[in-house]
């Protein structure tokens, strides 16, 4: 132990028994000056590079040396290996440092600090062990006090020039050796031993006859070697006798110890007697043998190895050396003070409490010293590690790729995008090697902490100090310490070679990482959500987001794909949480709850829409779901393109257009998000203007968001974002428009973005509505439909737009979903709205009968709007809009009524007349008021504010006149024109601006604008844009009204021509036009008066107009050329919202509907034009179409009177056109009688009856019979007039007029005729029985005495049961062979009366067997089925076998015409009646054959009319019926037979009738020739239509029919179809074919129906996954829906097992290539996971293998691959694959299939040559950095070898083979 002292007052020579002084021990320096320097050993050893161990305090080791025992390793040479060796070190500080050690304290032999004599004793302790001494150091701070030195026989040698690695502290510190004269020596041979002084103990003890065994050192020492070396016995307490008598065997000890003995008391020591304690020696059983004498060689190594260290450092200098001078190594000087405290008490605390034998490694030490230098790296961790965790899956990933990384390198870069969350993880992962290993460090810092030189040499020390040297670890076989410096960089990734002095090439075990967003590419991290571990997780989804308006948490927001959500921004965000994330609600104010009425909207769509249509374009319904399918939702599924799409789009609208009865939409039915609920995807809410289209979509939104708060509702007011929607978004940057340009999320929330774009990626609870479609420019139109459709292909994505009527057509085509339209509000929800909004408003008015007041002055005002206001008015302005103008205009007056308490408030409304002008000015009017009284603030009675307020009124109404010109008019051009700028030289800039501002102002205050809230720049909107559309139109009013002619508006030719070619004719001026009509007075004469000169000029205008447009051709393509060269051009002729198909869409034909604004038009031209020429431009404007609608609509006879006085002289062809327009429209029944029977249709009828009398000449000539055949128009004309009793009163005139056109008896006969033929034409449109048609014709045609008609129409009247009324027999009797006026002889009148005897009587009747009115005909329509028995079974023995099958099934035979007239009148008792008598007399295969005819082909020949069979027809049911009862009446089998025969004739009778048979029979006819004969019928006409047909009608069959079905099907051996030379079964036939059925309803009913024989279906052969691979991506889903669990993975199985084998077989039959080309993709999911590996990998070989084929003369080699790419391509489908490649392959696998080559070149240049920017971006993707860049060089700089080309560029085939790992390309 160290001691201090106080300096002695004596001399150092004191001799024996002078006075000493008494040391003090130092209680309190000495410990720390011990502990300084045992701390500074193990700091400066570590930075010497030390494998070392250190202790204290073990004297049993070191003697007393024990303050520090320092060892470590040194290495002797290869064989003997490793082995310690030890400084031993004792302390002794001095508190007084002017003390000096003199010589005699060295040379005592006491127990003073210095006495080398104990010190020598522990040396030759330590060197007796064995052990290999370095050195043993005394070490203090104080020196020597030189004087006596020699004197004393001691030199002391200095040894300063030694090299010290921890003992140094600057040149004040000395180290010295000690050296001793000959005489010295010889006494400290003699008198420092142990033996000599145990000696003189035992004699001491002797004398005293006393021994001090516990306090005596030498005793404890060697007691138990006196005893059991023989020195004393026990027993005695003598001498041992064998130590006395100096037996040969005592130890050397013991011999050594009688020597002394006997030198130094003689012989007297033999009798010396002593006191044992055996309880000492049984407790210390072993002990130190006993000591030898000093040889000259131990006296030397001690002087050699003995080292005295003076004048150290005190302990304060001490610690502020450890400070300055070690510390600072780790650690920055601020930080040293502390970090020195921490480590002296660190390494206090490590040797408190602890066990013998402890040592302190230097692992141990180095983990003290460092463990502050990893405080910041600590803290840093610690701040992360609060921040984020992850799992072991991330770890160990990112630990195998860190291995990977460090293989064979010091310094590593990792590029992430979240450095902070990369470090974490790289962290942890080097943790848990490191635990692994149980061996290494790990240190965290910022790249900030490196940018000091300081500071980088720093952690260079702690780098190095880490590092065990390479020699070190092979000698020790140490495991290797991997230390690790992780450097989190801000930005970029440093370059590696500026750090390399960190790590240096010896210490391979340094790694340093740099994690950093930026630069080389070493190794990338991601940062997903699924490697965030349970904790991470959990705190992210209990985050709380404020989602429009409403507090979620994160975890409802993402649902159960929070890793398809959360990104690494994302998660940075949300666990930082530095700011709330706050997605904004849309703006709803439009929509006043309380004031919401709940609104009605219908579909023009219903069970008979989809045949009406195929009627329409001649084709079945099998024939219409092969080009389009239109669903109950009205969505439209196309499987046709471009021409075929737009012809059956026309017919469509013509169909919509026809207002066919329309199905009422329930309002939950289109805010549905239930997914299991039908639902909407497209919703197109279509209604006029101010019909409510925001307020219901604002209503949409808040019921949505009240029943599904997470579900992301995005509403956008189109006009607002008008400027966004300029610019085209493609699908890449869906996202990016929706925040940076919509601002839909926050800008700088990733979470926001990262949301939003995987909820429109993937649909997942969103919902757009865009507001106002119609109200924005062309262009914006048709960005908005291009990022609708994008959107819409998630199905799951509801969508909504807002649109007037004139813009649907191109939304419904576009979007391929029929529109819903608003119906206008019924008068008691308009009575409901203004008492709502007046009791809402008037609440302060406590006033008695209020209530009641407002109710009655509502209902009078409601009802009073709907007698007064025109209809066509009321349509455009919508009711509800109409509500609010009424509403805030005539408040002020029903405040009047209730102060005044008058109950009676309606009458004052009795003389009110409403119209659209009016109203509306009566809407400004309110506002002037109220700005005058509310919002001036002004006193009426003052006459100068009241003119200055005037004035500023009609400022502010300029000014807003203004702003609805730029609202309404696109081109700044256009603008300027028709609202010139005045030039204020005055004013400057600033100026004009402020005084902008200040009027825009008081316009929001006047009531009709407002700021938008959507826009930065605070730009102004109407509040409605009718507001707007009314002060255009009021504005436009004044230059075109002859009677208020006071403006030079018209002046300008770029004006007119903007009038006539746009305000006139384009469909977002269709308000305009409509105020424009309110406000022009009607005139429905031509007015050909003196017309003003600008008027003239607008009639010259509108000539130049029509005359343009009815030169341009006929090709809609060309017309979409010029109109696009007139936009390039700036021509003011731009037709933007005319349909491009309709070259004649003009002003006259657009005005139309507005009346008014059309007179003033053709008044124009009246006044102007001379008559030629107004003749001609009236004709091109109507030229096609006539627009029949639109006078039946709209006007009485008058409208229609005025446009056919322009074609007084027209020839035949515009005659007829004009007649054929009017046939053209056609309706639903029930909107045909809406539009045609009503007196102003009957008027329009009228007018085109007398047009068409007037020119009877022409069309004399055009329906001439003889020339043109009979023609479609006078049938359809006749047609009309003859069903429809509204016009009955038209019919004689009709008749008349065609009697004077038909002359010919025959041709007239025949054109009626075949008219009353026509029960199924016209949608069945009847208003009365057939039967009185004819009685109608019959009467007329007696008035017009054409008795040959009527003579043949008889038979007519003879099936309807009428014949009586108009035909009578001849009296005389010898006419037999004549016939009388109803063609019929005495034979057909006995027939007629069921006279046998008098037709046997007549003998011979096969007269009459060629004529249709044959005396059959006449027994069988008078019920006599024994005489129609009679004349058959005669007729059977008369005829040959050829005629009477003649007769039976050929037009005009006797028995077809008669049963097919019973059909056509409906007359089933003559039907049945012939059927029996056929089948009685002539037998059942003379009946089948009747049956099986088909309706005959009259004079018209027009396929609509002809063809069908009798189980077609809309009567199939009760005639099949009849049929059935007919063939089974006797009982026999047969019957079935012949139904089934009969069923199975025709398709189309095959899937009417079914669902028509009753059970019994049904299974009967299954029965009769068994359910696999039965299958085969339906199956062998067309596999796909059977199914589909089987999936119905399966429901009937039993269980056990079933089973059997599912055998049938998958049965190879029954059909006898082949594919490759082998049969396939129905089942797999089927799904080769391609699916009409692109949904696969069928398939999904059939399975549902059949889901216990599932695996039987599924497992059959490889038939699914051929399916898979022919069908589209749908049948997926569908077949998956009926898997168990097992069973699908199973099948999945199967699929990745046999995929390729069945790719390869389907693309190299001719048959299935095509389709396999396109679907193959759909496999892909299959192979996702683990297990799917290998089997992917054959599969990407199979599409890359090339296979040889012909393409036409050239034979080429083509793989699937690249055929996909060339033809079939989608790019999210190839981005899906090379993902796919990617990560179950690899990158290289990537660069395969990317540089994949056949024989026309590599596939990346053919999407370079498709000019697809999204594919090539696909294609490149995925590739590895190194790869892309360098593609993307040689593709820029054109340096790839080949290029690809087209299959009409390939001549020869070419030796190419897919570029497996070749390098060429480089």
């Amino acid at each position: 132990m160290s001691q201090t002292g106080t300096k002695s007052n004596q001399d150092d020579t004191a001799g024996k028994g002078e006075k000493k002084i008494r040391k003090i021990p130092d209680s309190s320096q000495g410990p720390d000056f011990e502990l300084r320097l045992l701390t500074l050993f193990c700091v400066r050893a570590l930075g010497a590079g030390y494998e070392f161990e250190v202790t204290k305090e073990r004297e049993d080791l070191s003697g007393k040396f024990d303050d520090v025992i320092f060892r470590y390793r040194v290495v002797y040479d290869m064989f003997e290996g490793l082995d310690w060796r030890y400084r031993f070190l004792q302390a002794k500080h001095k508190k007084d440092e002017s003390e000096k050690i003199k010589a005699i304290e060295l040379l005592k032999d006491d127990d003073n600090n210095f006495s080398l004599p104990k010190y020598f004793r522990s040396f030759c302790m330590i060197k007796r062990r064995g052990e290999d001494i370095h050195d043993c150091i005394l070490c203090t701070n104080i020196g020597f006090d030189l004087n006596n030195f020699q004197k004393k026989g001691i030199e002391l040698v200095s040894i300063n020039d030694q090299p010290e690695d921890i003992l140094e502290f600057g040149p004040q510190t000395l180290r010295y050796q000690l050296k001793f004269t000959e005489e010295l020596r010889r006494k400290v041979l003699n008198e420092w031993s142990d033996v000599y002084r145990f000696a003189i103990a035992l004699q001491t003890c002797a004398r005293k006859e006393k021994t001090d065994w516990k306090n005596n050192e030498i005793f404890k020492r060697y007691y138990v070697a006196l005893i059991k070396e023989r020195v004393i016995d026990s027993a005695t307490g003598k001498f041992h006798v064998d130590f006395v008598n100096e037996a040969e065997d005592l130890s050397n000890g013991a011999q050594q110890l009688r020597q002394t003995l006997s030198d130094l008391a003689g012989n007297n020591w033999k009798n010396w007697k002593f006191k044992l304690n055996n309880e000492k020696r049984k407790s210390d059983k072993k002990g130190n043998p006993l000591p030898l004498r000093i040889s000259e060689k131990e006296l030397d190594q001690f002087l050699e190895k003995f080292v005295f260290v003076v004048n150290t450092p005190n302990v304060n200098d001490l610690k502020a050396i450890l400070q300055a001078q070690d510390m600072s190594k780790y650690y920055p000087r601020e930080e040293c003070e502390q970090q020195t405290i921490r480590l002296l008490d660190e390494m206090q605390n490590e040797f408190s409490n602890k066990k013998v034998g402890y040592w302190l490694k230097k692992e141990k030490s180095k983990k003290i010293l460092l463990d502050g230098v990893p405080t910041t790296s600590q803290k840093y961790q610690k701040e992360v590690d609060n921040e984020v965790g992850f799992n072991d899956v991330a770890i160990d990933k990112i630990a195998v790729k860190l291995r990977d990384l460090l293989a064979n390198k010091r310094i590593g870069q990792i590029i992430t995008l979240a450095p902070k969350h990369t470090a974490v993880k790289v962290i942890s992962a080097i943790k848990k090697m490191q635990e692994d290993n149980k061996t290494g460090n790990l240190l965290v810092v910022t790249q900030s902490c490196l940018e000091d030189r300081d500071d980088r040499e720093r952690w260079k020390n702690i780098l190095k100090l880490k590092t065990n040297s390479e020699s070190w670890k092979n000698m020790l076989k140490l495991k290797t310490d991997q230390h690790f410096l992780v450097v989190v960089c801000d930005n970029e990734t440093p370059n590696p070679e500026d750090y390399a002095d960190l790590v240096p090439d010896e210490h391979m075990d340094n790694k340093v990482i740099f994690i950093g967003r930026n630069g080389i590419d070493e190794m990338k991290d991601d940062i997903i959500y699924e490697e965030l571990n349970e904790n991470s997780r959990t705190a992210i989804l209990k985050k709380t987001i404020t989602f429009q308006g409403t507090v979620l948490t994160v975890g409802d927001l993402v649902g159960n794909q929070p890793d398809k959500v959360i990104d690494y921004l994302s998660i940075e965000e949300l666990l930082s949480q530095k700011k709330d994330v706050n997605i904004p609600r849309p703006d709803t104010s439009e929509c006043e709850e309380s004031l919401y009425i709940k609104r009605q909207l219908t579909m023009v769509f219903h069970e008979s829409f989809e045949k009406k249509l195929a009627e329409r374009l001649n084709r079945t319904i099998d024939q219409l779901h092969e080009e389009c399918r239109i669903t109950s939702q009205g969505e439209i599924k196309w499987f046709v393109e471009n021409q075929d799409r737009e012809s059956i789009w026309k017919e469509i609208k013509n169909l919509t257009d026809e207002g066919m009865s329309s199905n009422a939409i329930d309002e939950s039915q289109l805010i549905c998000l239930d997914e299991g609920r039908e639902q909407i995807p497209i919703v197109i809410i279509s209604g006029v203007a101010g019909t409510g289209k925001s307020t219901i979509l604002s209503n949409y939104y808040m019921e949505m968001k009240r029943v599904k708060p997470d579900h992301w509702i995005i509403k956008i007011n189109l006009v607002e974002q008008q400027t966004a929607f300029l610019e085209s978004v493609t699908a890449d940057k869906v996202v990016d428009f929706f925040v940076k340009q919509l601002h839909i999320a926050e800008d700088e929330s990733p979470f926001s973005r990262s949301l939003l774009r995987h909820r429109i990626e993937t649909g997942d609870r969103i919902a757009f509505m865009f507001d106002g479609f119609d109200e924005i420019s062309y262009r914006c139109q048709q960005n908005v439909i291009r990022l609708m459709k994008i959107l819409a292909r998630k199905k799951t994505i509801k969508l909504y737009v807002t649109t007037r009527p004139h813009i649907a057509d191109e939304l419904q085509f576009e979007l391929s979903q029929l529109a819903h339209h608003l119906q206008i509000l019924a008068e008691k929800d308009q009575i409901d709205y203004l008492v709502r909004y007046w009791q809402s408003n008037l609440q302060e008015m406590e006033m008695e009968n209020k209530s009641i007041i407002i109710q009655t002055f509502a209902e009078s005002l409601a009802h009073r709007v709907s007698q007064t206001l025109r209809d066509e008015e009321r349509a455009f302005i919508g009711v509800p809009l109409q509500c609010r103008i009424l509403a805030e205009c005539y408040q002020s007056e029903l405040e009047k009524q209730i102060k005044n308490n008058n109950v009676a408030a309606c009458q004052t409304l009795v003389h009110q007349h409403f119209d659209l002008k009016s109203l509306y000015e009566r809407l400004l009017d309110t506002k002037r008021r109220i700005f005058r009284e509310e919002k001036a603030e002004s006193s009426s009675f003052n006459p100068i504010v009241s003119c200055a307020i005037d004035f500023l009124i009609d400022d502010i109404e300029s000014h807003l006149t203004k702003l609805a010109i730029e609202t309404l008019v696109v081109e700044t051009k256009e603008v300027k024109n028709l609202w010139p700028s005045q030039q204020q030289y005055f004013h400057s800039e600033a100026e004009i601006s402020e005084k902008e501002n200040k009027i825009t102002d008081l316009g929001v205050k006047y009531g009709l604008i407002v700021r938008s809230k959507g826009d930065k720049q605070s730009k102004v909107q109407f509040l409605h844009r009718t507001y707007a559309e009314y002060l255009f139109a009021r504005y436009l009013h004044r230059g075109m009204d002859i009677n208020k002619f006071d403006n030079q508006l018209l002046d300008k030719k770029p004006v007119r021509d903007l009038v006539v070619n746009e305000i006139l004719v384009e469909g977002h001026y269709h308000g305009v036009r409509v105020f424009l009509n309110s406000m022009l007075k009607k005139t429905g004469h031509s007015q050909r008066t003196e017309l003003p000169n600008l008027l003239q000029k607008l009639a010259k205008s509108l000539e130049e107009h029509i005359t343009r447009l009815s030169q341009l051709p006929c090709d809609s393509n060309l017309f979409r050329v010029l109109d696009i060269l007139d936009r390039i051009n700036h021509v003011n002729c731009r037709i933007q919202y005319a349909e491009p198909s309709d070259r004649h869409t003009n002003a006259l034909t657009v005005t139309l509907p507005t009346q008014n604004l059309f007179y003033t038009l053709l008044n124009c031209l009246d006044g102007t034009l001379n008559e030629t020429e107004r003749k001609r431009v009236v004709r091109s404007a109507f030229q096609y179409p006539f627009q029949f609608s639109t006078f039946l609509y709209l006007s009485k006879g008058q409208l229609f009177q005025r446009v056919l006085s322009y074609y007084d002289d027209a020839d035949a062809y515009d005659v007829e056109r004009i007649v054929m327009e009017f046939l053209q429209e056609r309706y639903s029944p029930d909107s045909y009688v809406i539009v045609f029977n009503n007196e102003r249709a009957k008027d329009v009828v009228g007018e085109m009856l007398k047009f068409m009398e007037k020119n009877g000449e022409n069309l004399k000539h055009v329906w001439n019979p003889e020339q043109f055949g009979l023609r479609y128009t006078p049938v359809s004309l006749l047609h009309f007039f003859i069903f429809n009793e509204y016009y009955n009163c038209l019919l004689s005139q009709f008749l008349r007029f065609l009697s004077s056109i038909f002359v010919d008896d025959y041709s007239f006969t025949e054109l009626i005729k075949f008219t009353l033929k026509m029960q199924d034409y016209n949608n069945d449109n009847w208003t009365f029985p057939s039967n009185n048609g004819i009685e109608k014709t019959l009467d007329i045609l007696r008035d017009l005495s054409r008795p040959r008609v009527m003579e043949g129409l008889c038979h007519f009247a003879l099936v309807t049961g009428v014949i009586e009324k108009y035909y009578q027999p001849f009296a005389a009797d010898d006419e037999d062979s004549l016939r009388d006026p109803a063609r019929m002889t005495r034979l057909h009148w006995a027939a007629f009366n069921g006279d046998m005897e008098a037709m046997e009587s007549v003998g011979d009747w096969t007269c009459s067997v060629d004529d249709s009115l044959t005396p059959f005909y006449v027994a069988a329509a008078r019920h006599h089925k024994l005489i129609c028995h009679k004349i058959l079974s005669l007729l059977e023995t008369s005829l040959t076998t050829d005629e009477l099958k003649t007769h039976l099934a050929e037009y005009k035979g006797f028995v077809y015409t008669a049963m097919w007239d019973a059909v056509y009148f409906r007359n089933f008792k003559m039907f049945q009646l012939i059927l029996e008598s056929v089948k009685q007399s002539l037998g059942r295969h003379y009946l089948m054959t009747l049956l099986k005819t088909s309706k005959p082909r009259d004079s018209f020949q027009n396929p609509r009319f002809h063809g069908s069979s009798i189980l077609a027809l809309k009567s199939g049911k009760v005639l099949f019926k009849i049929i059935a009862q007919v063939l089974l009446e006797d009982g026999s089998q047969n019957g079935y037979t012949d139904l089934n025969d009969l069923v199975f004739h025709k398709k189309a009778t095959v899937e009417i009738v079914l669902n028509n048979i009753e059970e019994e029979t049904f299974q009967k006819m299954v029965d009769v020739n068994g359910l696999q004969n039965w299958t085969k019928r339906f199956l062998d006409y067309d596999v796909d239509w059977g199914f589909r047909l089987l999936s119905t009608v399966i429901t009937r069959f039993t269980l056990n029919q079933r089973r059997e079905f599912i055998d049938i099907i998958i049965s190879p051996n029954i059909p006898t179809y082949q594919f490759n030379g082998m049969n396939v079964s129905y089942w797999e036939k089927w799904f080769k074919n391609v699916f009409t059925d692109q949904n696969f309803e069928s398939l999904d009913k059939l399975l549902k129906l059949l889901v216990d024989g599932i695996p039987k279906l599924i497992f059959n052969y490889n038939v699914v996954i051929k399916a898979l691979m022919c069908q589209n991506e749908k049948l997926s889903t569908v077949a998956s829906k009926y898997l168990s669990s097992l069973n699908y993975l199973k099948f999945k199985a199967r699929v990745m097992r046999n995929g390729p084998k069945v790719m390869n077989e389907l693309f190299t039959s001719q048959s299935t290539q095509e389709r396999v080309g396109r679907n193959w993709i759909n496999i892909l999911p299959f192979y996702l996971g683990k297990m799917g590996k290998y089997h992917f990998e054959k599969l990407v070989n199979t599409m890359l293998s090339l296979h040889t084929e012909k393409h036409g003369k050239k034979t080429i080699q083509i793989s699937l691959w690249s055929k996909y790419l060339d033809s079939y391509y989608k790019v999210e489908k190839v981005d899906q694959f090379l993902k796919l490649v990617s990560d179950q392959l690899g990158k290289r696998a990537v660069r395969k299939v990317v540089l994949h080559k056949d024989c026309m070149g590599i596939v990346l240049l053919g999407a370079e040559l498709q000019q697809d920017a999204e594919l090539v971006n696909a294609l490149l993707t995925h590739l590895s950095d190194e790869d892309r860049d360098c593609i993307e060089h040689l593709l820029e700089s054109s340096l790839l070898s080949s290029r690809r080309y087209t299959l009409d560029d390939t001549t020869e085939p070419c030796d190419c083979q897919p570029m497996n790992d070749c390098d060429c390309w480089y």
